[in-house]
């Protein structure tokens, strides 16, 4: 009883002040968890992104990844321009976060008035990032509104989009309806090649798309740095349609003719869709081609500067006064240049198709091949004969002679200018000769041209000794 005495008495001390702030301060700590309120010793990942418009959120704004609340808008602080700059509190589940992230400003319901964030944490093989991490407007979307619609609709959209419905009620009227109901077995065929264009599209390889997009973006920057060339493009377009607006009766006429230009087309696209892979061979061999153009272009811009000066409306005339007298000329000079280029050209394609192939493949002779052509091997017998009839002393040129002593005799061939052979000896045993002597004359057809005769054989075959 004792200890229930103790009780009361000290149940007694608690006045009426202390219960009442103990109540509110009990208050004010489950209100601050119930609406979200974080622990002093529990650690937050912030995360800020860049948006073109804050409207409609707060700072109690919840954040989803994948339809699970993650976290919470924290604070919304006015970014460069006419940006905003929204700072997110994650939970620990929420990470990791990639550099590649994306956020967008979602509806909840219909109706507008009440959004949420979607954040979508990025791809694994990116890198993550650490809290503080800024999201750029580029990876970042709102949604469109009401209003902005309505405010894009002017008295002039509005007539345009009446006149719009209103041709359109009259082409259904006027066959339009039956025309498009015949073209409904049409429809499969079409999806499934637009499926297979869509197929196609993604490309061959892992980063066949991706490239495909870098390549788009470096052509826009390029445009973007030509905007006077955009200009005057886009202003010669606008010249085009003004002239087929002014010509409408001829465009209408020409329309049912289109008719029996697709059932002519069709077997052309049959004979399209039969090359397309003769054609994606020869664009994968023309790739190399393409890719070094670029620098053939380069180097070939002078010659196109000078040739835009020479064309240019100060030179071309004068250009045209001093070259008429030679092409009159060569106009003249015509028929016997055919009769020339005729007889030349059996000329040009021994040349092409034996001689230089033959002067450019090195002679293997092992072990004295040298891997030179046979041309440079021509040039180094000139150097030989002007070191071997160079003047040796004050009595003029001369030659020297080596005579060979043993017991191995051996002869060549008759010499056309001596008309006899040549004899010698050698103490070393003859191995062999090169080329092999096969006492067969190579095949000549003298009528036949150079270019239809079979090409000298260069490569020299060993044979044995005769003595």
């Amino acid at each position: 009883m004792s200890w229930v005495v103790r009780l009361r008495r000290r149940a007694r001390r608690i006045t009426a002040f202390r219960a009442g702030l103990i109540t509110i301060v009990l208050t004010t700590i489950a209100v601050y968890l119930a609406f979200g309120g974080s622990l002093p010793w529990q650690s937050s990942f912030q995360l800020r992104a860049v948006v073109t418009s804050a409207n409609q959120l707060h700072s109690r704004t919840p954040v989803r990844i994948a339809g699970v609340d993650v976290g919470h808008v924290e604070s919304i602080k006015r970014g460069p321009g006419r940006l905003a700059t929204v700072t997110m509190d994650l939970q620990q589940r929420a990470l990791p976060i990639h550099s590649d992230a994306t956020l967008k400003v979602r509806p909840r319901i219909f109706l507008e008035g009440n959004f949420f964030i979607e954040l979508q944490p990025g791809t694994p093989s990116a890198p993550a990032v650490g809290s503080g991490h800024l999201i750029p407007v580029s990876q970042t979307a709102i949604p469109v509104q009401l209003d902005q619609i309505l405010d894009v609709l002017h008295r002039g959209t509005r007539e345009n989009l009446v006149s719009l419905v209103h041709e359109l009620a009259a082409s259904l009227d006027h066959g339009g309806a039956d025309a498009f109901r015949q073209s409904l077995h049409y429809w499969a065929p079409a999806f499934r090649n637009g499926a297979i264009a869509a197929q196609a599209a993604r490309g061959e390889h892992a980063h066949d798309l991706s490239g495909s997009i870098a390549a788009l973006e470096r052509l826009a920057g390029t445009l973007a740095r030509h905007r006077g060339s955009l200009e005057s493009l886009i202003s010669s377009l606008d010249v085009t349609l003004e002239a087929l607006a002014s010509r409408t009766g001829a465009l209408a006429a020409s329309l049912p003719e289109l008719d029996g230009l697709l059932r002519e087309a069709r077997p052309a696209f049959a004979q399209l869709n039969a090359l397309f892979p003769i054609a994606r061979t020869f664009v994968a061999a023309a790739r190399p081609g393409i890719r070094a153009a670029p620098a053939t272009l380069e180097v070939a811009n002078p010659l196109l500067a000078q040739l835009q000066g020479l064309l240019s409306s100060s030179e071309l005339p004068e250009l045209i006064e001093v070259g008429t007298p030679a092409i009159r000329t060569l106009a003249r000079a015509e028929p016997h240049l055919r009769t020339i280029l005729r007889l030349l050209l059996p000329v040009t394609e021994c040349l092409r198709r034996d001689a230089v192939p033959m002067l450019k493949t090195p002679v293997q002779d092992p072990p004295h091949t040298t891997g030179d052509p046979p041309y440079r091997e021509l040039l180094h017998a000139w150097v030989g004969l002007a070191s071997e009839s160079q003047n040796f002393t004050g009595d003029g040129p001369a030659v020297r002679y080596h005579a060979g002593f043993g017991d191995q005799t051996f002869l060549t061939g008759t010499i056309p200018a001596e008309g006899q052979q040549l004899v010698g000896i050698t103490e070393n045993k003859l191995l062999g000769s090169r080329p092999r002597f096969t006492n067969v004359q190579p095949p000549l057809k003298p009528h036949a041209p150079c270019a239809k005769q079979k090409r000298p054989n260069l490569h020299a075959e060993t044979g044995p000794a005769e003595g």
